[in-house]
């Protein structure tokens, strides 16, 4: 607070402000700083003293927030001035997510009636639980019939997980088929804002019971 009163009191024109504002917020300020030497101090340390410290901190955030505002976003301050001041940078261009390099490895769990419990490791890491950057979830594709597939454009898609395990659900019409698994991951946006996705996991065939 005390800086960025200081660079504004000492030339306000250069962030788009008035001597005016300026000068109230150098008043806040200087009022919060009195405050709070007082309430710091053992000597003068009093529940009067520390609340006259939080009454003058609340009004000099109050005051000084607005014009922080006001300069963070106005174009003609550089970053360098923002940076001076204390202020946040905002990023006005996003950074793109790249598409994952590993694919998730499924596994079965347990086969029950019309019920496939399954989980999944990361291709790169299959000793950990987390997702590679940028993963939103497991895209799972699957393919139901007398026959395994043997690529995934042969499956369809069935639904995108986020946790694992996870259960795959069938009708009755599916018991003694067999049901091929595929996977990959997505992720949640990437370059042009379009989403992501990793490289296909290998089949997993389990019978539908």
């Amino acid at each position: 607070m005390t800086n960025f009163a200081a660079l504004l009191t000492a030339d306000p024109a250069a962030y788009g402000e008035t001597a005016g504002t300026a000068t109230i917020v150098q008043t806040e300020a200087d009022t919060w700083s009195a405050a709070y030497a007082l309430a710091t101090d053992p000597a003068t340390r009093t529940t009067p003293t520390v609340q006259a410290k939080d009454v003058a901190k609340f009004n000099a955030a109050a005051t000084a927030r607005p014009v922080a505002i006001r300069i963070r976003d106005n174009a003609a301050v550089t970053n360098q001035q923002r940076a001076d001041l204390g202020l946040t940078i905002v990023k006005t261009v996003p950074t793109p997510i790249p598409a994952p390099t590993s694919f998730p490895q499924l596994a079965m769990i347990a086969a029950t009636p019309l019920e496939h419990r399954l989980r999944y490791t990361d291709s790169e890491n299959p000793a950990g639980k987390a997702k590679p950057f940028g993963v939103i979830g497991v895209e799972i594709w699957r393919s139901v019939g007398t026959v395994e597939a043997t690529d995934p454009a042969q499956a369809f898609y069935d639904e995108t997980v986020t946790k694992a395990p996870f259960t795959s659900t069938f009708s009755g019409d599916d018991v003694g088929k067999v049901c091929t698994y595929f996977a990959r991951y997505t992720t949640k946006a990437g370059p042009g804002g379009k989403a992501q996705k990793g490289p296909w996991s290998s089949a997993l065939n389990v019978f539908v019971i």
